[in-house]
């Protein structure tokens, strides 16, 4: 039996498993498991313009709950908006597959 050092052979096979299994997807029927992300992915920006629409009809739905989470959101530290700011922007600024621009 050979030292292994760190764990590294049992991380070896783990990795292995998971590439397996991202190699043979989700069984028969269903569809690869990259195939799949990427579906989540796309879904990810019609969703969150939805929420902007689901939002403004909050308001007229219900003003009152409305207005107390508004006065929530505006209590929130501005390190907290300087995060996610960066966060959204890096999401929908970079591109996708990290190819540069054409010149």
């Amino acid at each position: 039996m050979g030292v292994n050092l760190l764990g590294l052979a049992s991380d070896t096979a783990r990795l292995r498993r998971i590439a397996a299994i991202l190699r043979e997807g989700l069984g028969e029927d269903g569809p690869p498991l990259p195939t799949l992300i990427e579906g989540l992915n796309r879904a990810i920006r019609p969703l969150a313009v939805l929420s902007v629409f689901a939002l403004v009809g909050a308001a007229f739905y219900d003003p009152a709950r409305y207005s107390a989470g508004m006065a929530a959101l505006g209590l929130t530290p501005w390190p907290v908006w300087g995060l996610a700011s960066g966060i959204v922007g890096l999401h929908f600024l970079t591109r996708a597959g990290g190819k540069p621009p054409r010149t």
